[in-house]
């Protein structure tokens, strides 16, 4: 049986909560947005889960849309890591559980528009270091610091290095 949310002698202020209808139709909002938005508006903190309540029930707010829409859009269009998109969904306070449910899956269907090892090269290519250890090393924190396993990171970064020793030979192969 259906229990409403709030009693006859409770009133949720309708103003408030269209505001919070029309603030989630422009765009998929994080719980964390959307909580801010209400706390904006003075909602007192007790009432704010029943005002998310309200908003999911009316499909205007999804926690798994978000993520799903938020981990696909910075996978493939910006090119960051699994690790980096995990940990921008938790601090807008998606549950863990959607997060490691809808991850894989986006990583898995989706093609990103630049590979780890185009990535890779393309800083290499515009950083310079004292030796071959300090690149390294800033090569790695790069791949890193754009949320991919260092694992993954070091053979892209092996495989860059391998083929632009290999283009360096042809060069001077190709002088002499």
């Amino acid at each position: 049986m259906y229990k409403p949310l709030f009693s006859k002698n409770e009133t949720m202020d309708t103003d408030i909560l269209n505001k919070a209808k029309y603030y989630c139709a422009r765009a998929e909002r994080s719980p964390r947005n959307l909580r801010l938005f209400l706390m904006r508006r003075e909602v007192p903190s007790d009432e704010i889960d029943e005002y998310l309540a309200l908003l999911q029930e009316g499909r205007y707010y999804d926690p798994q849309r978000y993520a799903e829409s938020y981990a696909r859009t910075r996978y493939r269009d910006m090119s960051q890591g699994p690790h980096k998109i995990r940990q921008a969904l938790r601090m807008q306070e998606v549950p863990t559980e959607i997060i490691e449910a809808v991850l894989p899956e986006i990583i898995e269907a989706e093609q990103p528009n630049y590979s780890l090892a185009e990535l890779l090269e393309s800083k290499l290519r515009r950083t310079s270091a004292r030796t071959p250890r300090a690149l390294f090393d800033k090569m790695m924190r790069y791949g890193v610091g754009r949320g991919y396993p260092p694992s993954e990171v070091y053979e892209a970064l092996q495989e860059v290095l391998q083929r632009m020793r290999e283009e360096e030979e042809d060069n001077e192969s190709e002088e002499a």
